[in-house]
């Protein structure tokens, strides 16, 4: 099986939390003892995978809603039309719940639409993808 290395130096801050967080939910799962003696090696690693992948796409959710919600805090870089620069404005018929593929999972997150009067294009600013 191929592996290939995932940086996980972005966790530092919080990884006592997230160590605490995986003995949780390891005596959640199994009790103190650990897995039924038995219990194959292939199926702690689904439980652990599912697991992965509920709380990857929850935690994605989370923070492209939370920067959606910042909308009118966004810098400079991110107030005008990415493809002229001209001034937007909000385009209320294109508020959008948007759902996309990432690697980590499907993300899905509402988000204000905006107008450029001069490119006569609607989009969503904050995200490059």
């Amino acid at each position: 099986m191929a592996h290939f290395a995932i940086s996980t130096t972005p966790a530092d801050p919080v990884r006592p939390y997230l160590e605490g967080v995986a003995k949780s939910l390891v005596d959640r799962l199994y009790g103190d003892k650990g897995p039924a003696w038995g219990t194959k090696l292939s199926a702690i690693e689904e439980t652990i995978l599912a697991i992965r992948h509920v709380l990857s796409e929850k935690m994605l959710d989370e923070a492209l809603q939370r920067q959606a919600n910042a909308v009118d805090e966004r810098p400079a870089p991110f107030q005008g039309c990415p493809k002229c620069g001209s001034e937007v404005q909000k385009d209320p018929d294109k508020d959008d719940h948007r759902i996309l593929p990432t690697i980590v999972g499907e993300a899905e997150w509402g988000e204000p639409g905006t107008y450029c009067r001069k490119c006569r294009r609607s989009f969503f600013l904050g995200r490059q993808t």
